[in-house]
């Protein structure tokens, strides 16, 4: 059972007459931290912001283009085929190489489906290079061009269907948003943590500096300046007004309510995603939409605030079951693991 097959389950007693929210807001407490339950307010205080976040999960699901069927076959027949994979045989490599999408076809959930519902996310590159073009009636060969070429592809939210794949996309939204505000909490303990640690060090060494100064200062360059000590005491200032800070936003559970409320709020910026479409020619050139043989490409583009991640941009799939070849066994691999 994956996160938010739970997470969207039956739900507690808020937000009556709506069970999908109820029950978001009942495994958000769990999700994050259980102890919420003391404070009594604390599922009035997450409807509104869990609503919202619910809201823009169901728009980035909905503003994804019609599923695509994503075959060899129909390769020649699909502008974004074309723009992802250079050959008939690149949507055949994908497919096998896909370990999620095997792992699915061989769950209970995919045994017997003909076709099956994804997401195809990918990132996509540009470089400029130099073309021949053809400006009034002379043909130049020095026209700076944009290329678009993808990479690391990966397949997941599997499905049966494309509806059923809109809703799972939905979840994926939320899931992503629990896992910001979790990460959100982690780093506001860790922060608190370090800036007390730092308080005691600093307030120590000044301590010790002030009883003996010219002993500890001669041990350091550069730091010794007749009695001054400004420098020390002012970074002890600093730390404290930067703790006082962060302890006046909140405590305990009364700051970790506060920041889930505030990651799901802002959704749009921890999940980024906004609808892309493009003009490519045939050697995937960026064209005006007018040009003759431009093919529009519309995508999804999206991107998280996790730290180190980059922009993505994606489609929904239908790939038929007999569009994936079996995985090869490695004979060799099997061998050097017994």
């Amino acid at each position: 059972m994956g996160f938010f097959d739970w997470l969207l389950g039956s739900g507690g007693e808020v937000c009556p007459g709506n069970e999908r929210l109820a029950g978001a807001v009942e495994r958000v407490i769990d999700a994050t931290d259980p102890r919420l339950r003391l404070l009594g307010n604390a599922r009035e205080r997450l409807c509104p912001a869990v609503t919202r976040a619910l809201d823009y999960a169901d728009r980035v699901a909905a503003s994804l283009p019609p599923c695509i069927e994503t075959s060899p076959q129909n390769w020649a027949q699909s502008p974004v085929l074309r723009a992802f994979f250079v050959r008939p045989p690149d949507v055949a490599e994908a497919l096998a190489g896909s370990r999620d999408l095997h792992d699915f076809l061989a769950s209970t959930a995919g045994t017997g489906l003909a076709r099956v519902c994804c997401v195809v996310a990918a990132t996509r590159s540009e470089q400029t290079v130099l073309g021949a073009a053809l400006e009034g009636e002379i043909l130049r060969h020095d026209v700076e061009q944009k290329t678009v070429s993808f990479r690391h592809f990966r397949l997941f939210g599997f499905a049966a269907t494309e509806d059923a794949l809109r809703r799972r996309i939905a979840d994926i939204v939320l899931e992503g948003l629990v896992i910001a505000a979790l990460r959100e909490v982690a780093v506001r303990q860790q922060q608190g943590e370090r800036l007390v640690f730092s308080q005691r060090l600093l307030a120590g060494r000044l301590q010790l500096l002030e009883q003996s100064r010219a002993g500890l200062d001669a041990l350091e360059c550069d730091t010794y300046h007749g009695r001054d000590i400004d420098r020390l005491r002012g970074q002890l200032d600093a730390n404290a007004a930067e703790l006082h800070a962060l302890e006046s936003a909140g405590k305990g559970l009364e700051a970790t309510l506060a920041g889930i409320i505030r990651t799901l709020d802002d959704a749009e910026s921890v999940i980024h995603a906004e609808p892309l479409a493009f003009y490519l020619d045939a050697m995937n050139i960026l064209v005006p939409p007018d040009r003759p043989g431009a093919a529009e490409v519309p995508l999804l583009e999206f991107s998280t605030a996790t730290p180190g991640s980059s922009r993505r941009v994606a489609f929904l799939a239908a790939v038929p079951r007999d569009a994936v070849a079996e995985r090869k066994m490695d004979l060799s691999a099997g061998m050097r693991m017994l």
